[in-house]
């Protein structure tokens, strides 16, 4: 997309906007490209992030969308293609649509597949009519199924937010997804992934704001706000790239060797956010089991309470399989870049990118350069138990030969696993507590971090070994609204 009236209509004309946007338009080498990096204030501070279908649903810890924007400008040319092996929201695959890129996402959340899913595919002006009158017949005949309704109390999760899901609010609800059902069995399948994800970020809302009962004026005021953001979509692209969205595994990527011409993503920071938990309510009324994900996710909080340092085992393993897969589907000398941030494990700083520029070194990668940036904290959530994250690092890679190992070989994961939880364990003996938020612990409490790194490098084995996730069973969850969301009985948590 080159500077012109259209990004002025998105960006607006601030001064720092224009000249950024100014320095990545063009055609560069790949020297000269790796020289602009160097250039960017990286904060973005103050610079339009929500624009077109970004606004669509909230979501988690995602980065914003000036970071793919860059190195897509910068590394890509026109209909190559972008992965994003862990894509969240979709914000690369929107501004590689944006870019005349070809794109593929792949995410391990049914409920994220979907949401970028629909964030880049246009629908027509003639089907969104259909759907305005199909949602005008619906709020005309709005009623409640008290039976049903106490149905769906009793089977909602333990937990206080449920209190919010009274009578009126669960009945309106109810009558939404029906409607939905109708419009998918009359064969406008868009159509009903878009309405899902409307109906998603509706009962976002309920649950970030504490409640309300009208659901149906703020499901309907959603699809008015999404419908918008499409048709000006629409106006800007001319040329529809190719755009395939996967609800997989990032570890065993469904995509083709030697395919890829640029890999952004920003991957899971390990114990800092159960990914399932925040979407749990969501998942729940689309019918999608959020149980079967918690259970798979990488870096999920509830893993390990016991012994932290195996949740950074178990973490490391599966982001290194997913790194091996990276360079497999790369083409060679291209770019992998990942952005993260640290966490905390046990009063302990994880520098996570600085574990995965090492490991990239194992397998055909050659760090580039390491990027630091300020991020506005009260965006970018995390956890309430960990604290804000407000600053991330961004890992530039160039895939400089193939790996010659699988992401199955547990042996060498293992092996390479091991090297840098020894590493970090003689780190911690030299210098404990390198991450205190709040009360500080006592150098006894320090000091015990010592032996549990030594049990989770004793437990290596056993605790990165690939999951057997059944991914059929996940992609079904993510593509159908059973007649009842409540058939996958919810933990009590």
């Amino acid at each position: 997309m080159i500077y012109d009236t259209k990004q002025a209509t998105l960006f607006g004309e601030k001064t720092l906007e224009r000249k950024y946007l100014e320095s990545i338009n063009g055609e560069y080498s790949f020297y000269r490209g790796i020289e602009v990096l160097n250039k960017i204030d990286w904060d973005f501070k103050d610079f339009t992030t929500q624009y077109l279908t970004h606004t669509f649903h909230s979501y988690p810890a995602r980065f914003i969308p000036q970071i793919p924007l860059t190195f897509i400008k910068l590394f890509t040319k026109e209909e190559e293609t972008v992965l994003d092996p862990m894509c969240g929201c979709g914000t690369t695959l929107i501004e590689a649509l944006l870019n005349n890129r070809n794109s593929i996402g792949n995410d391990f959340n049914p409920l994220a597949s979907l949401i970028t899913k629909v964030k880049t595919t246009l629908i027509d002006e003639n089907e969104f009519r259909y759907f305005n009158k199909k949602l005008a017949v619906m709020k005309r005949y709005l009623d409640m199924d008290y039976r049903k309704v106490d149905e769906r109390i009793n089977n909602l999760p333990n937990r206080k937010v449920s209190k919010i899901f009274n009578r009126v609010v669960i009945s309106k609800l109810e009558s939404i997804r029906e409607t939905l059902l109708e419009i998918k069995e009359e064969g406008h399948n868009d159509l009903f992934d878009f309405g899902r994800v409307a109906l998603s970020s509706t009962i976002w809302s309920l649950v970030e704001n504490g409640g309300g009962i009208d659901v149906d004026d703020l499901f309907l005021k959603k699809v008015k706000s999404m419908q918008n953001g499409l048709k000006k979509m629409d106006k800007i692209i001319k040329n529809i790239p190719e755009v395939k969205v996967i609800c997989g595994d990032a570890r065993k990527l469904e995509v083709e060797t030697n395919s890829i011409d640029l890999i952004v993503t920003s991957p899971p920071y390990v114990n800092a956010l159960d990914y399932y938990r925040v979407h749990m309510y969501n998942m729940l009324w689309l019918g999608m089991d959020f149980d079967l994900f918690r259970k798979h996710e990488v870096g999920g909080h509830s893993h390990f309470i016991a012994n932290r340092f195996r949740l950074l085992s178990e973490y490391l393993g599966d982001m290194f399989r997913s790194m091996i897969e990276m360079n497999r589907v790369l083409k060679k000398d291209k770019l992998c870049v990942m952005v993260v941030g640290n966490s905390s494990l046990e009063y302990e700083l994880i520098e996570s990118h600085k574990f995965f520029g090492e490991m990239g070194k194992e397998i055909g990668f050659k760090p580039i350069k390491t990027i630091f940036r300020n991020i506005d904290k009260t965006k970018k959530y995390t956890s309430a138990d960990i604290g804000k994250i407000d600053d991330e690092y961004i890992l530039v890679m160039q895939k400089i030969d193939n790996t010659n190992v699988s992401a199955r070989d547990d042996n060498f994961i293992c092996e390479v696993v091991r090297g840098q939880m020894m590493k970090f364990r003689e780190q911690i003996k030299k210098v404990q507590g390198t991450s205190i938020r709040g009360r500080k612990p006592t150098k006894e409490r320090l000091l015990k971090n010592i032996d549990k790194i030594s049990e989770a490098i004793q437990t290596i084995p056993q605790d990165i070994k690939i999951c057997s996730c059944n991914s059929e069973l996940l992609q079904a969850k993510a593509l159908e609204l059973p007649v009842s969301p409540f058939s996958l009985r919810s933990p009590q948590t």
